[in-house]
């Protein structure tokens, strides 16, 4: 059981890339903000391996309990995981081994000329996000998206999540969580649940193959006027766009029970057993 992105797990400080639009008195900015954390859920394994060891003259077999453990894939890489190791929890991410959480979007924007390009609005730009298994044993998925709008560290209500346009895919592999339709995208939060078992050492199919900000940030404006100078101020000048992402995962043993105990879902009825 494992994996998440904020809330009850820790998170560490997101990585941030900013890209400015300046000409002919115009001024908007955007601010691409990313994070990624694997949180382990009521694993079957406990705070100490248990080991059962057989001796006889001519014969010596140990067996112990398997690992368990999950990784985030952002593009064909790994941003976070989280793995059960000898005894403890291991966790890596790609900001290094101090850091509690990855860094999504760090490589959302291409480069040109040794420069990153400026954000563009209603442009789509690939994020590929899917699961790795990197435990020893099978598994159930879900993972949580989190998206929502920030300006001087507060977050902003006014501006709709669905602005946040991250593309989900493979609606028959990843199901809603109870009550969602596929199409409503207005929540800060959404909920998917992987289909079936992902056995150890596989990955599942994408949830999301590509993101674009909605040109609808930028119309609302107002024209102040000084002399000869006319100054077009967007309202939503400086804000930033976040995106969180959280991957729970559940032993397959007793999975009825321990995914009603981990993720509160009737997993039979929303049909992912």
């Amino acid at each position: 059981m494992m994996s998440r992105r904020r809330g009850a797990s820790e998170r560490n400080a997101a990585a941030g890339i900013g890209s400015r639009r300046k000409g002919s008195g115009k001024h908007l900015t955007y601010i691409l903000a990313g994070m990624a954390v694997v949180l382990l859920l009521g694993s079957a394994v406990g705070s100490t391996r248990a080991a059962l060891t057989y001796y006889s003259e001519n014969y010596t077999a140990e067996i112990t309990v398997s690992q368990i453990g999950v990784s985030l894939m952002e593009n064909g890489e790994v941003v976070s995981s989280r793995d059960y190791d000898n005894n403890e929890w291991k966790t890596s991410t790609n900001q290094g081994s101090a850091s509690a959480s990855g860094a999504l979007l760090q490589n959302l924007l291409p480069e040109k000329n040794g420069k990153k390009e400026k954000l563009a609005l209603n442009k789509s730009y690939e994020e590929k996000l899917t699961v790795r298994n990197s435990g020893a044993i099978d598994e159930y998925v879900r993972v949580r998206i989190y998206r929502y709008w920030m300006k001087d560290g507060r977050k902003i209500t006014t501006l709709s999540p669905s602005l946040i346009n991250l593309n989900l895919v493979n609606g028959d592999q990843w199901i809603r969580e109870p009550g969602a339709a596929r199409e409503d995208t207005e929540k800060e939060c959404m909920e998917l649940y992987y289909k079936g078992i992902l056995p150890s050492g596989s990955e599942t199919a994408a949830f999301a193959d590509s993101i674009k900000i909605d040109g609808q940030v930028a119309q609302e404006a107002r024209i102040e006027e000084d002399g000869n100078v006319i100054t077009t101020i967007y309202k939503y000048d400086g804000v930033e766009f976040h995106v969180d992402i959280e991957v729970d995962a559940v032993q397959t043993h007793n999975a009825q029970d321990a995914i009603k105990s981990a993720w509160g879902v009737d997993a039979a009825s929303l049909g992912i057993l």
